[in-house]
């Protein structure tokens, strides 16, 4: 089996542990697992095209954070439930893990490195999940400002202009 895809199913099956451990509603537990997947597939497909850590975690956090809030309204559930454990593959356990050995055992070289590593991601994450919410606020909001005037301007054309 492909070194990617067997990476992909093992996020997404991490992603289903998680699920199940912040208890997410069952009906949402295929999609929620889906999301993990998605988010690690995001990943691997920029690191892949060279890209470093950063623009990789936040291509992925902001692929699984427009995921989360598609199926929040499709669902008619909160993003959160689909955003969470849809993050779980991108965490950077390994490389904190790393960081805080090579900080022990004094090896200051290797803890730059791991702990230069373990930033990025963790800013990368944090940047497209702020991104893709804000694109998905705005985009709500020009919406309901639409409706809005549109209600507007038909309610002056039934009472005359007034």
């Amino acid at each position: 089996m492909n070194q990617d895809l067997l990476q992909i199913i093992t996020g997404a099956l991490g992603t289903l542990g998680f699920a199940l451990f912040f208890h997410v509603a069952p009906r949402h537990l295929p999609l929620a697992t889906v999301g993990g997947g998605l988010s690690w597939l995001f990943y691997l497909a920029c690191f892949h095209q060279g890209r470093g850590v950063f623009v990789s975690a936040l291509a992925a956090a902001f692929g699984v954070c427009l995921w989360a809030e598609i199926l929040a309204r499709v669902r008619k559930a909160p993003a959160t439930v689909f955003l969470i454990p849809g993050i779980i593959p991108l965490l950077p356990g390994g490389s904190l893990y790393y960081t805080m050995s090579a900080l022990i055992t004094g090896d200051l070289g290797v803890a730059a490195v791991r702990g230069k590593e373990t930033g990025l991601m963790v800013l990368g994450i944090v940047a497209g999940i702020l991104i893709a919410s804000e694109i998905v606020r705005l985009f709500f909001w020009a919406e309901v400002r639409r409706k809005k005037l549109l209600a507007h301007s038909g309610r002056g054309a039934r009472h005359g202009g007034n």
